[in-house]
């Protein structure tokens, strides 16, 4: 099982992957930020198309990116299509009826604005993974001072999210060679209710097992950060125009809402 989330290639096939994570990482976070409070769609889809171009520029394969991608965006497709169907009943123009479910103008869009900042967001976050070490993503967190048990939470969890992922793979395997075979019945449903029972048992076992090591062994709750960033001008550079370029895509809903000429005037 590759145990690895999202890395690509551990060459420095691109200008991102040679870039510095503190770069990669602070980038990121700013695009995403900006994008999931953005409330124009057409800096919202503007926001998608530097998403695709970070895609191209980082030379990741298109069925690479799709494969990473696909089961968050079918999450988000979902809560599109749920939110096109209740939103803007009262007042707004209908588009379509079908039977008893109006689509209106409002829903529409509204559904949009979250589909495209949600792709956006996928597809920056996607380039992040791939082209950087998550020891690496672990310490530029830490350096951000991020809380310690958010930290700790995710170190434990992307260790160990392998470890009881072959452990479901090889209770499956248990089962499918005991003759079990899904089926819409009660029988099927007690199996696995009884199969995720006794991974909930093992993963807490497992938990307190690996404590108790760790505190034997002097651990503290700090992770041990044995490197330092070696930030060059480029990327201060890089992290000011991505800062820039997060301010720029929301000037379209200052200037609608007066707030500029406020300032300015």
């Amino acid at each position: 099982m590759d145990h690895a989330i999202g890395s690509y290639n551990s060459e420095k096939v691109s200008i991102i992957h040679r870039m510095e994570p503190m770069t990669k990482v602070v980038s990121s976070l700013l695009i995403v930020i900006s994008v999931a409070v953005v409330k124009d769609i057409n800096m919202a889809a503007a926001a998608l198309l530097f998403a695709g171009l970070m895609i191209i520029i980082s030379r990741l394969p298109i069925g690479f990116v799709l494969k990473r991608i696909w089961s968050p965006f079918l999450f988000i497709v979902i809560f599109a299509a749920a939110l096109l169907l209740s939103t803007g009943a009262d007042g707004s123009e209908i588009l379509w009826s079908i039977g008893f479910i109006d689509i209106t103008e409002a829903g529409a869009a509204e559904a949009g604005l979250i589909l495209i900042r949600a792709t956006a967001a996928i597809l920056v976050l996607t380039v992040l993974l791939a082209t950087t070490r998550f020891d690496d993503i672990v310490k530029v967190l830490y350096d951000l001072k991020m809380p310690i048990f958010l930290l700790q939470i995710l170190i434990f969890a992307y260790r160990y999210i392998f470890v009881f992922s072959e452990e479901l793979e090889n209770m499956k395997n248990s089962m499918a060679a005991k003759g079990f075979r899904p089926n819409l019945s009660l029988r099927m449903f007690s199996s696995i209710s009884n199969m995720l029972g006794m991974l909930l048992i093992k993963s807490f076992e497992r938990g307190d097992e690996v404590y108790k090591s760790m505190v034997a062994k002097g651990y503290t709750g700090k992770p041990a950060i044995l490197t330092e960033n070696n930030m060059k001008a480029l990327d201060y550079i890089c992290m000011s125009a991505v800062f820039v370029t997060a301010v720029l895509i929301h000037v379209p809903a200052l200037i609608n809402n007066g707030i500029l000429n406020l300032i300015f005037s």
